[in-house]
């Protein structure tokens, strides 16, 4: 009898470690492509339900569909088709209808590259509302709930460039550089709450961005990135992992970026 409570006692603590995340939600914006649907199938590798919200209806019902089928939890996984740059969109998610928000990432972002003398104002718009604005929007939506149950971890992600700047990427790079200054703010302004703020900026990554760019100018950054290559979005998710587990740490930018910053 008491090798059976033993081993039985042994395989909860075993799945407790291995599943340290069971119970909870994580809500990842972006999270069907890229660095989004890489954190998103961390986190349910980890036992979290996940709630994916992106602007494609086909694509949100195929990668839900994936964590489902490769990664079981008590609940199934939830997708959302929303605008961002919409905050009416954001306040009829009422995602709290599910249960307590445990985790929000916010990994949505799009880029168009152009020199200032060339600026849409159409792309200008997209980028700044969707990057920066749809962060805004989510973190003050979510936080609502995180700040009545005294709990709770946003990671946002931004980018090198919203740290350095980029010819060709102004726009992109003031996104960038508005979500890091936002979230320092709101880190301030929540974490006496139980709640963490943290960044993400990682360098150049292989996601849909970077298969838009000639060879030639692929390599020449992966010539200026110490480690000599690109980062893959499962690098960029363990960060992530990072910040949901780091108890004591918020209003922090990590880097990820092969040693790009330093060349």
């Amino acid at each position: 009898m008491y090798k059976f409570f033993t081993k039985k006692f042994s395989s909860l603590a075993y799945q407790a470690q291995s599943k340290p995340f069971k119970g909870e939600l994580a809500v990842i914006t972006g999270g069907t492509r890229g660095i989004g649907y890489s954190i998103a199938q961390n986190f349910a590798q980890n036992g979290a339900r996940c709630v994916l919200i992106g602007r494609n209806k086909e694509t949100i019902e195929k990668a839900r569909n994936y964590l489902d089928k490769n990664f079981e939890i008590d609940n199934n996984h939830v997708g959302y088709e929303c605008d961002l740059r919409i905050p009416a969109e954001i306040e009829k998610l009422n995602i709290s209808k599910l249960q307590h928000v445990d985790y929000l990432i916010n990994a949505a972002g799009v880029s168009y590259d152009s020199l200032v003398v060339k600026l849409k104002e159409k792309e200008v718009n997209d980028i700044i509302q969707t990057n920066l604005l749809g962060t805004i929007y989510m973190c003050s939506h979510i936080s609502k709930q995180m700040i009545k149950a005294k709990r709770g971890c946003i990671i946002n992600i931004s980018s090198v460039v919203g740290l350095y700047g980029n010819s060709g990427q102004s726009i992109y790079s003031a996104s960038k550089a508005g979500v890091i200054g936002f979230s320092k703010s709101l880190a301030k302004e929540i974490s006496r709450k139980n709640i963490r703020v943290n960044v993400i900026a990682p360098g150049f990554i292989e996601t849909d961005m970077i298969s838009t760019m000639s060879e030639s100018a692929k390599e020449s950054y992966k010539n200026k990135i110490l480690m000599q290559r690109f980062g893959k979005p499962e690098e960029v998710a363990e960060a992530a992992l990072y910040f949901a587990k780091a108890k004591y740490v918020t209003g922090q930018t990590l880097i990820i970026d092969g040693g790009l910053a330093l060349s």
